[in-house]
């Protein structure tokens, strides 16, 4: 007896077809309404003085205008920058009286090729995290020893100092966090480099004076 082959049609039902052009309609839909760039909350920014050189000698000597690759020294903070977006920053956002993690995201870093005194606190070349404690009307730098941590990781036993900081109430408002490290300009003959660092945001700054230390 010769095998015999019956073949099936399927035939799609009218709702499924239906189906299929909805599914399709929202995700062209979905492509068309795909939001287009947002600025996020906060960016990251570097502050940094060079210096004309580098050490030798086991850090006692100096060699001036260094163009090799080992380049000159620097003194650099990197930290995340929030913005304000219309709200209250210290004694706000940003509560008095408790440690912060001065920036956003990752801790802010403190970077030095050169021993220098920030304030009253010496602080040897290496690399560091900083915090502020801001108060009503003065603030403390912390340096710590502690790096390459999450900004809110603070363990005050790893603590090196802190340097106290003048406050000063600003006419208009700073919407982004801003920590600069300002250089003397004019240097004479045997200074050594100095300047000001600065913190400011909201209608808050914050500042003291810095200097290399040498030898």
């Amino acid at each position: 007896m010769p095998l015999s082959f019956v073949s099936t049609v399927v035939v799609p039902s009218v709702s499924a077809i239906a189906m299929v052009f909805f599914l399709l309609a929202g995700c062209l839909e979905a492509q068309d309404d795909s939001p287009g760039p947002v600025v996020a909350p906060s960016g990251r920014v570097i502050t940094s003085v060079a210096l004309d050189g580098r050490l030798l000698n086991g850090a006692t000597g100096w060699f001036n205008r260094s163009t090799s690759h080992s380049g000159p020294s620097h003194i650099t903070i990197d930290y995340g920058q929030p913005h304000a977006r219309g709200r209250a920053i210290f004694g706000g956002l940003v509560p008095f009286d408790q440690v912060w993690r001065l920036g956003a995201n990752w801790a802010t870093s403190l970077t030095t090729d050169v021993n220098v005194r920030i304030g009253d606190l010496e602080v040897s070349r290496g690399a560091y995290t900083l915090f502020l404690l801001p108060r009503e009307g003065s603030a403390d730098l912390i340096v710590n020893r502690q790096t390459r941590q999450w900004g809110t990781d603070y363990d005050p036993t790893l603590d090196l100092g802190r340097a106290k900081l003048s406050h000063r109430s600003l006419p208009e408002t700073t919407q982004s966090l801003t920590v600069t490290l300002e250089p003397v300009a004019s240097q004479g003959p045997g200074d050594l480099p100095s300047g000001t660092l600065r913190i400011a945001w909201g209608n808050a700054e914050f500042a003291t004076e810095w200097r290399v230390m040498w030898p």
